[in-house]
């Protein structure tokens, strides 16, 4: 049995993998801005099981929050990052941009941060993974910031992954990159290659217990990004044209 902690996980993504590490009978973390929902996942769990905090990852106190649930399960194992939202902005409106910066990219070092400082200073094994995305393979001229804070997730890992071995620690890292997903995020839209959320989640937790690096959900999504890489920057770039029926898609 381990302690897991699933950050963000009042819906899609996040809470289809804390269901999951809720049934395989691990003690569950789940954090998120609506307390309602943290209460209803933990209501349907065995008691004892599930530890509830509600913070907002956009916050400057959000790794103190981290920390007081920590505290509460007595240690944490594992951390799944699941915070995450984009939009399209074709327009550029700073509010949209700035908001994902400060959620995907702030919101993640400060967790991040605090969770590789605890189990490097503790001299703890840990496993810390981000819900990435496609969109971190190559820029998105549609979604700027949400492709770009992508990127940043994943690359970050890369460079905690190279610090944990200066520092000797026992740290695991992975980057999960999922291409369409039927979340409330595309809910009502229809998009080529969606995975139901539940088989996403079973993926995303086979990944995190054989340890992976870098996780594409799913063989479809990997086969894709592999042509993505393949592409030569300047065809990428022209490729734009293609997206203007759908620049506003999200």
């Amino acid at each position: 049995m381990k302690n897991v902690i699933i950050i963000g996980a009042t819906s899609g993504i996040g809470r289809a993998v804390a269901e999951i590490y809720i049934r395989q009978g691990h003690r569950v973390g789940i954090t998120g801005r609506r307390s309602v929902l943290l209460d209803e996942i933990a209501a349907g769990a065995q008691a004892g099981k599930v530890f509830t905090k509600s913070f907002d990852v956009s916050d400057a106190s959000a790794s103190r929050s981290l920390e007081e649930l920590v505290e509460s399960m007595g240690g944490v194992d594992i951390c799944l990052y699941s915070s995450g939202y984009g939009h399209t902005n074709t327009d550029l409106e700073p509010g949209l941009e700035l908001g994902q910066i400060d959620v995907n990219a702030k919101g993640f070092v400060r967790c991040a941060v605090w969770l590789f400082n605890y189990w490097a200073g503790n001299g703890l094994r840990g496993h810390l993974a981000v819900i990435s995305s496609v969109a971190s393979i190559l820029p998105l001229g549609v979604c700027p910031a949400y492709s770009a804070t992508k990127k940043f997730e994943a690359f970050y890992l890369e460079t905690l992954r190279q610090l944990a071995v200066i520092r000797k620690a026992d740290i695991s890292l992975t980057a999960v990159k999922p291409g369409f997903v039927d979340t409330d995020f595309i809910h009502g839209r229809h998009f080529p290659m969606t995975i139901r959320k539940e088989k996403a989640a079973a993926m995303i937790v086979r990944a995190i217990e054989r340890r992976k690096k870098t996780a594409v959900i799913d063989r479809r999504w990997a086969a894709l990004g592999l042509l993505m890489r393949l592409l030569p920057s300047p065809l990428w770039t022209f490729s734009g044209r293609f997206f203007r029926p759908y620049k506003d898609m999200f």
